[in-house]
């Protein structure tokens, strides 16, 4: 054996891995770095390929030398300590240090969670009960009835905030006999609203409107202020209107005709009033639902005894990340940099933003991965061939056949990761419900005798990625002084 391996458990289920390897496999590594260097380089005084030993190391240097290979060794020797140690990786492992003299690899392993369930069995939970609040359809109600508000004829005298269609004439007489009077409006059905806060010219236009009525006259005289920036500034004319129609923008009454404005399933307000009623109790009571899982969850979380690496938390935030970046580009955003730089936030604040909510997440799915296993829970073929149907919506034509575009979606599902995921979901879901029937207090079967069951997971098992060596300066040449002839 050309390494040796030591071992060491940390607290946070990783284990420190060390690999020391043997001087005649470091000699045997630096030859053949030598020889490669050698038949690439020209060394002054040598043809190609032909230096000696030390000569290489004097020209390239001892530490250039290792890092022809220390990357390669490292991820060959890792592979075959692992193997021999008979070490199962949660995930990929991590390089914590190297050292040159003697060749020293340090790594850190991910090891499996380790979950002890508490007396789950015992646990029991009150369900929050929903409470509908007759006031919320009411103000619904109310809603529906701005959405369908509408400008309506009124038969009454016009007001501020009225659209009147009117026809207006307005002359400035002349200023001398013989002249021709001046035109300065001459409008039929014009549409205007009279506006307190911002009237229209000339002052008290808006003013003459109010309290008339449909099918009414009225003549006055108005004038411009003498130092306004209007071409008829210091004269005055005569208005006469007549107004064709006074309009309110006002709601529909609460009755029978609102009902059928929002849908043709609605005959009458009372119609409406229920439906309204029942999506609010449904709404209510899948949030109460959501609610009463996540207070199970958090309960048998607390009971339990969780041990995890921290790499369990880091990708619990890269599903959430990923998640977001899906909604960011649903509503138009190319990337999560353009969303970072839109908020003037940067991705480390934003991965620790979500560390809180990530970890206790990460820590019911922990729970209930432990559940699955406790209970023996399995995933059958029918039902995963049905969470397939549903997924691609059945995908039958007219005819009764499957598209072909959905044959090959529910071929992929059957398989390979598709399978995996699917026999995720049917299990949590199944664990989900094994804990909130516990917690109601439900009567509970035996659990099912242990099962070869599919493996939900597989281990992940990378090779390390060894970085660069970064060496003293002593280091290396202690090393030199050795090696060389």
């Amino acid at each position: 054996m050309s390494f040796s391996v030591t071992t060491e458990p940390r607290d946070d289920r990783q284990l420190a891995v060390t690999i020391e390897v043997d001087q005649e496999r470091v000699d045997r590594e630096l030859r053949k770095a030598a020889n490669k260097v050698s038949s690439q380089y020209r060394v002054p005084g040598f043809r190609k390929g032909k230096a000696p030993y030390h000569i290489i190391v004097q020209q390239y240097g001892l530490a250039n030398l290792y890092n022809e290979f220390v990357e390669g060794l490292g991820q060959e020797l890792f592979q075959q300590a692992i193997e021999q140690e008979h070490i199962e990786p949660y995930a990929q492992s991590s390089l914590e240090d190297i050292q040159l003299e003697p060749l020293t690899y340090r790594l850190l392993v991910p090891l499996d969670p380790e979950v002890k369930l508490g007396d789950y069995q015992s646990l029991r939970l009150d369900e929050p009960k929903a409470d509908l609040d007759e006031a919320e359809v009411e103000k619904r109600l109310e809603q529906y009835r701005e959405q369908y508000s509408s400008w309506q004829s009124v038969d009454r005298p016009s007001q501020y905030g009225d659209m009147m269609t009117i026809d207006v004439r307005s002359v400035i007489a002349p200023a001398a006999e013989g002249e021709a009077e001046t035109l300065v409006l001459d409008e039929s059905d014009w549409d205007v609203t009279p506006d307190q806060e911002n009237p229209m010219e000339p002052p008290g236009f808006d003013e003459q409107l109010i309290g008339l009525t449909k099918g009414e006259t009225k003549q006055f005289v108005l004038g411009w202020p003498a130092e306004g920036q209007s071409i008829y500034a210091g004269k005055e004319a005569t208005f006469t209107v007549t107004v064709k129609d006074v309009q309110a923008y006002e709601a529909p009454e609460l009755n029978d005709d609102l009902a059928k404005l929002v849908g043709p399933d609605f005959e009458t307000i009372e119609d409406l009033r229920q439906s309204i009623r029942t999506s609010m109790e449904a709404g209510e009571k899948n949030r109460l639902d959501n609610e009463y899982v996540t207070n199970v969850l958090d309960a048998v979380v607390e009971m339990s005894t969780l041990n995890y690496p921290p790499v369990v938390i880091e990708d619990q935030i890269n599903s959430m990340l990923q998640d977001t970046e899906q909604r960011l580009r649903q509503i138009g955003i190319d990337s999560f940099d353009t969303f970072l730089r839109q908020t003037n936030q940067n991705m480390e604040e934003y991965r620790e933003r979500l560390r809180p909510e990530a970890t206790k997440i990460a820590r019911r799915n922990l729970v209930l991965s432990e559940i699955v296993k406790t209970e023996n829970l399995v995933a059958a073929d029918e039902e995963i061939e049905e969470q397939i149907m549903a997924m691609i919506g059945g995908g039958v034509d007219e005819d009764g056949e499957m598209a072909e575009s959905a044959k090959a979606l529910a071929d992929m599902l059957r398989q390979g990761a598709g399978r995996t995921m699917i026999v995720s979901q049917i299990l949590t879901r199944k664990a989900v419900d094994k804990l909130t029937s516990i917690a109601r207090g439900e009567p509970q079967e035996e659990a099912a005798p242990a099962a070869e069951a599919e493996p939900v997971s597989e281990p992940v098992v990378e090779p390390v990625v060894v970085e660069q060596p970064v060496s003293g300066a002593e280091q290396g040449e202690e090393a030199q002084a050795r090696t060389e002839e």
